[in-house]
């Protein structure tokens, strides 16, 4: 499935930790002309920052991404809070872009749960539970919502991309 997205367009997939970013998004990026996959997870500040910090440089490090942002879809994964939605949605529409929202939502106790080859510390354990309690799974502005634990990655890839190539038209 390669289906034409009009561009530039910016996806972006929130979810908690272990909801399926890392794996699906490559996949997105895949099925699309001049796609780039971009991990939110690889631009936050080092380990031994506040929490706080390395959230903030990935955010601003994914608004310069989609600033630059010419042709071609960006795919992008990292929670998004309402401030982050906010932040990115200016930066689309300063750059001329399309921002959709895919929020992954597998339920809580899919996500508690090791998948795959990712085995969850204590402490992301907490977070995720934390992160369902904060309304990760569940965002007023996604544009889709999908529940990763009933489709495979690839299902939710193409239904992410037929999603793009419909919305905005």
């Amino acid at each position: 499935m390669n289906l034409p997205v009009s561009a530039p367009c910016v996806i972006h997939l929130n979810g908690p930790i272990n909801a399926g970013k890392s794996t699906i998004g490559p996949r997105v990026a895949a099925l699309l002309p001049q796609g780039v996959w971009i991990d939110g997870d690889d631009l936050a500040g080092p380990d031994d920052l506040p929490r706080e910090a390395q959230w903030e440089q990935a955010h601003a490090r994914l608004a310069e991404a989609i600033a630059a942002l010419r042709v071609g879809t960006l795919v992008l994964g990292y929670p998004m809070d309402q401030a982050l939605y906010e932040r990115l949605h200016a930066a689309a529409q300063e750059a001329g872009a399309r921002l959709l929202v895919v929020t992954l939502s597998p339920p809580l106790d899919v996500a508690l749960s090791d998948r795959g080859e990712r085995r969850l510390t204590p402490e992301e354990r907490a977070r995720v539970a934390e992160m369902y309690e904060q309304g990760y799974p569940s965002r007023p502005f996604s544009d889709l919502v999908l529940n990763t634990a009933r489709l495979s990655p690839d299902e939710c890839a193409e239904d992410i991309v037929a999603l793009a190539a419909t919305a905005g038209r």
